[in-house]
């Protein structure tokens, strides 16, 4: 079957973005701009100018990737699909989900991986491939772009020709300033990479109009606010609450003030490890209210690097304090197979500070330790104040950290577990500290209480909201 697709460029930005050569790309704009549909047009295309390998074939393998599973298939796979229909060749509903098109001279394998299924962040890290697509990037860490950018170039191999072009694309609605996307197009862009920004949905040089519905803009401002119409209509740079916040009870006029460590008392860090190491630093005064006082968030970071920066951080920005100690992410006392150390042991041995394993790993005890230092109430003070310099635990706590919703035939409902994205990493580091630092027997005397009083307690829902 022959594979025929009428296809133009919605505007003159996503007519550069096709013509550009370089190693990764990456494509801006509002809703409904033709961001996706570009990239899956793309891939078809370099597939098709792929060099023919000896025996004539034009092979090429890609990576299309999602944040989170239900995603992928809604989203994802359906843009996929209006442009490269699943009759087209083999469609495999595996991990992964595979659609190989062999038609004629072309060979194209399309992989579709969603970042929250552990069988597909291991497929990732062993894949060899021509190209990658990350849809919506702005939901997705940094390293694993980083990772991609590896992975890539590598199919055909050179035995076969190698590959003609390879590299990485990035589609996405507009992120905050505080992301790495506005970090690298906006600030710092690296070599032989480019970012391509369209223009606003609702201005007089609109792409992709003419595959819209009439007054589709229009339709879509009505009845949003300033913040939505900002990052989805009109393409800029914003920050949009989205999902069911973790901390509904989180206020910024309560809980964030600018804050001064208490200077006779050492510091306690929290660490989160990962692909996106971050620490949150704290100290618990003897009154039991907590000051959060800083946080330090990086990218594609060993934990001998991230350690190493941290006590750089530390030293540099509080010469005065110690540190009492550091609590882990438990997942940290694991052993890596290609090291006999854990990464608490490693985090040990670089920083000279006493590192431990944070008390548990449950995720209602995490939750519960930070919502009780929120609705926490001391002579009339907050339990906890975080720093302004703390910008992404703001943001976090804001609405960034959130359950993302699913769409049902009812109605909406929400994931039991809050959504991976750039915000919970500091947060996941900000429950360790709390935890160690002493939450924990607070919350396991709620427990207890709860039992000798009779009484089935669920630790998440048995909450004093003393200042909602």
């Amino acid at each position: 079957m022959k594979i025929q697709r009428n296809y133009a460029p919605g505007g003159s930005t996503t007519k550069s973005f096709h013509e550009c050569d370089k190693f990764v790309r990456g494509i801006m704009g509002p809703i409904g701009s033709g961001k996706s549909t570009a990239c899956v047009m793309e891939i078809i295309r370099r597939s098709r100018m792929q060099e023919k390998s000896p025996d004539g074939i034009r092979r090429t393998r890609w990576a299309v990737i999602r944040n989170s599973y239900p995603e992928l298939k809604s989203t994802t796979i359906r843009t996929w699909l209006e442009w490269c229909p699943a009759e087209y060749g083999k469609m495999t509903y595996d991990s992964p989900i595979i659609h190989r098109v062999k038609v004629g001279e072309l060979d194209m394998e399309v992989l579709f991986l969603a970042l929250d299924r552990e069988e597909d962040q291991r497929k990732l890290l062993s894949l060899e491939l021509t190209g990658a697509w990350v849809n919506e990037a702005r939901e997705i860490p940094k390293g694993l772009v980083d990772t991609l950018t590896g992975r890539v170039g590598r199919y055909p191999p050179k035995i076969q020709g190698g590959a003609t072009w390879y590299g990485v694309l990035l589609d996405t609605n507009p992120p905050d300033d505080q992301s790495w996307w506005y970090r690298l197009a906006e600030e710092q862009t690296p070599d032989n990479w480019q970012f391509f920004r369209q223009p606003a949905g609702n201005g007089p040089n609109a792409e992709n109009l003419a595959n819209l519905p009439d007054r589709y803009y229009q339709n879509l401002i009505a009845g949003k606010d300033d913040d939505w119409i900002k990052v989805y209509v009109r393409g800029e740079y914003g920050y949009v609450v989205e999902g069911k916040a973790v901390y509904p009870m989180f206020r910024d006029s309560v809980h964030v003030a600018p804050v001064d460590p208490a200077p006779t008392l050492a510091l306690t860090i929290g660490v989160d490890f990962g692909l996106t190491p971050a620490a949150t630093i704290g100290q618990r005064l003897a009154d039991g209210r907590w000051l959060i006082v800083d946080e330090l968030v990086t990218d594609n970071t060993g934990v001998k690097r991230f350690g190493e920066l941290l006590v750089s951080y530390v030293r540099a920005n509080y010469p005065s304090h110690d540190v009492a100690a550091v609590w882990g992410d438990p997942a940290g006392n694991q052993r890596a197979q290609t090291d006999e150390r854990t990464a608490i042991e490693i985090m040990k041995e670089v920083t000279g500070w006493r590192c431990r394993a944070a008390p548990s790993n449950d995720l209602t005890m995490r939750l519960e330790a930070v919502r009780g230092a929120l609705n926490r109430l001391i002579d009339g003070r907050p339990g906890i104040i975080v720093s302004p310099k703390c910008a992404m635990l703001r943001k976090g706590f804001s609405g960034g950290y959130h359950y993302k919703a699913i769409r049902v035939a009812l109605g909406q409902q929400f994931h039991e577990e809050p959504n991976k994205n750039a915000y919970s990493h500091p947060h996941d580091s900000l429950q360790y500290l709390l935890l160690g630092g002493g939450e924990a027997d607070v919350v396991m005397n709620k427990v207890r209480r709860g039992r000798t009083a009779g009484r089935n307690t669920n630790v998440a829902n048995d909450v004093d909201y003393a200042i909602l």
